[in-house]
């Protein structure tokens, strides 16, 4: 158990180093002050203008329906309260089918991807992607 959460502390602190190298500010969310549950994210200089987003992370867990959908409920209200203006999931596994065409369908303002199309940009994503292996990899 203390393995898996040290390399899902690890997987985020990989995500938001990633959303640091691309020029955002990032801030973690922590949950009593243990574990991370989310990231922010802010660019004021993004060519599209300025950006707010709300990063969910996720290790080793494969991410269904209702877990897209508790997502979207939370970053519906950060952007009612103007606390973001999209949201990213982001997890090492695939997403289940329902939950892709869910959020395409229902929840546009949410991203999901996996971490192998997260760094896919990146010079040494062969080396990260080594760190967090999917079941496909």
């Amino acid at each position: 158990m203390t393995c898996d959460l040290h390399n899902e502390r690890i997987f985020h602190d990989t995500v938001e180093a990633h959303f640091k190298v691309m020029g955002y500010n990032t801030r973690p969310h922590t949950a009593l002050h243990t574990r991370p549950t989310h990231i922010r994210a802010e660019m004021h200089t993004h060519p599209k203008g300025p950006q707010k987003l709300l990063i969910a992370c996720t290790h080793n867990q494969s991410l269904d329906l209702p877990q897209v959908q508790k997502f979207c409920s939370k970053v519906a209200f950060a952007r009612e309260t103007h606390h973001a203006d999209l949201g990213l999931l982001i997890s090492n596994k695939e997403f289940s089918p329902d939950a892709i065409a869910w959020c395409e369908k229902h929840c546009s303002f949410v991203k999901l991807k996996t971490f192998k199309e997260l760094i896919s940009t990146s010079a040494k994503f062969r080396k990260m992607l080594k760190k967090f292996p999917t079941e496909s990899s």
